[in-house]
């Protein structure tokens, strides 16, 4: 849940300035990047989910992906989804 870049960089073998400088040339932070994996994270426990005719809440779907607050994963995932939580699980699941 809360992998920091010092630790990331420790478990690859790397340090933290040399990984901040690789995430930098991709054009992406650290945070965003992790919040991209968060993000896909969800969609796939809701489309597992929905084919399992499993009945999820988007509450439930986000702790499991790793966020502490709904509130932070809502504006998130409107960031990267570009609509809402509950706008995206509703065309998901017609």
């Amino acid at each position: 849940n809360d992998l920091t870049l010092l630790q990331l960089a420790q478990a690859i073998g790397t340090n933290r300035f040399y990984l901040s400088q690789y995430f930098s040339r991709q054009g992406i932070t650290y945070n965003a990047y992790i919040n991209n994996l968060r993000i896909n994270h969800f969609v796939n426990l809701y489309r597992e989910a929905i084919a399992a005719q499993k009945p999820v809440t988007a509450q439930q779907l986000a702790s499991d992906s790793g966020y502490r607050s709904y509130s932070t994963f809502s504006l998130a995932f409107k960031q990267r989804m570009g609509e809402s939580v509950t706008a995206w699980m509703h065309e998901m699941a017609v």
